[in-house]
């Protein structure tokens, strides 16, 4: 049966034959030295130029498959395992997990579903489900979701495995974190540890001022009991924004790390049953509650607290900046100057000498005296 030309784009052709209701893609492969056809699958004329347009384009040497060919969740997949055993894979395998519940309760396959006004939806249900869980629902929460999302799309395009990457919405950013513990909260924290894991980790988060996720990763090799050190920042990790510093050992943190590395079996400072630990959430939870703490108190915050009490202490900005991972002292002064105790000392002195009265040699007034 005769086929009708109708279209020709890229040396691909629409043809249309007269008993079939749907168009159909013709083309010759010269390896093959024959012709192939493919339907289109549809009857609608435009949407058969659509979809020969994107089969011609797929089919050119190198070509990159557009947004709706390229499933979503097999994209965060690839992105999640490209991250190996670096801090941020809990946080993009956390936001796949919810990002393809959202997507099996909308249908959603492909990156070009997965529209502005969708997004704007999965903000909705994110934060519906964060409440009924008993969380806050913070826009930092459901921001780095969409990081990951993100994050995955530009890791696809980068590899040449999509064509383009589409915009992913994003939420106000949170304010920065206030909260800090006291050094009498910081010690009921540490009593109310059930676990010599978790004391441990409480207590190198304080005295080191390094990430959760730092230390988790810290092993025995990068503790020099000799020399007092510890190395946050080993030769083989990949350097990130996030800075990793070389930090003293403190005496009380001393017994804790000689202790920790005479018993370890994984290599691993942190460990619970011989093996690595890569959350202690749970048990951080756990030690709060006991402490009387509230759920704004998270493992971040004794990173938070240690520098805030250090300047409250009178350290110099540059030994916490050290110690923070700072490359530039700017940085720390920002969030944790106004802890000092000669904060702005200088100007506070020079504006009582320009304003202040120690005048009393002229008695005040009365209120009657005003009236004659």
């Amino acid at each position: 049966m005769f086929y009708e030309p109708i279209y020709e784009y890229e040396g691909c052709k629409l043809v249309k034959r007269p008993d079939t209701k749907h168009y159909a893609i013709y083309h010759y492969v010269p390896h093959l030295r024959r012709t192939r056809r493919k339907s289109t699958g549809t009857s609608n004329l435009e949407e058969a130029k659509r979809r020969l347009i994107d089969y011609a384009d797929e089919r050119r040497p190198g070509a990159r498959p557009p947004p709706h060919r390229v499933p979503l969740i097999q994209l965060m997949c690839a992105y999640v395992e490209s991250l190996g055993h670096r801090p941020g894979r809990v946080a993009a395998a956390t936001a796949l997990k919810h990002v393809l519940a959202f997507c099996d309760a909308e249908s959603i396959s492909f990156v070009a579903e997965f529209t502005p006004k969708l997004q704007a939806k999965f903000i909705d249900w994110r934060r519906a489900t964060l409440l009924a869980q008993g969380f806050s629902a913070s826009n930092g929460t459901i921001q780095r979701d969409l990081g990951a999302v993100r994050a995955a799309i530009r890791y696809a395009w980068k590899n040449g495995e999509i064509s383009e990457v589409p915009p992913i919405r994003s939420v106000p950013s949170p304010p920065p974190r206030q909260r800090y513990l006291s050094a009498e909260e910081a010690n009921r924290l540490i009593t109310a540890c059930q676990t010599p894991h978790l004391t441990l980790f409480v207590t190198m988060a304080l005295h080191t001022l390094q990430r959760p996720g730092a230390i988790l990763d810290l092993t025995v090799e990068q503790i020099d009991l000799e020399r007092r050190r510890i190395d946050f920042n080993p030769p083989q990790r990949e350097r990130t924004r996030k800075g990793r510093a070389v930090v003293p050992i403190t005496n009380t943190l001393m017994p804790l790390l000689e202790d920790a590395i005479a018993n370890s079996v994984s290599g691993f400072v942190i460990e619970w049953d011989g093996k690595p630990i890569r959350n202690v959430i749970t048990a951080f939870r756990r030690a709060r509650r006991q402490a009387g703490l509230g759920a704004d108190v998270s493992p971040y915050t004794l990173r938070h607290t240690g520098a805030t009490l250090l300047a409250a202490k009178g350290v110099p900005m540059r030994q916490i900046a050290g110690m923070l991972g700072h490359t530039d002292s700017k940085t720390t002064e920002a969030h944790y100057a106004k802890h000092s105790p000669d904060f702005m000392g200088e100007a506070c002195t020079a504006l009582d000498d320009l304003f202040s009265s120690d005048d009393s040699s002229t008695p005040p007034t009365t209120p009657d005296e005003h009236h004659g």
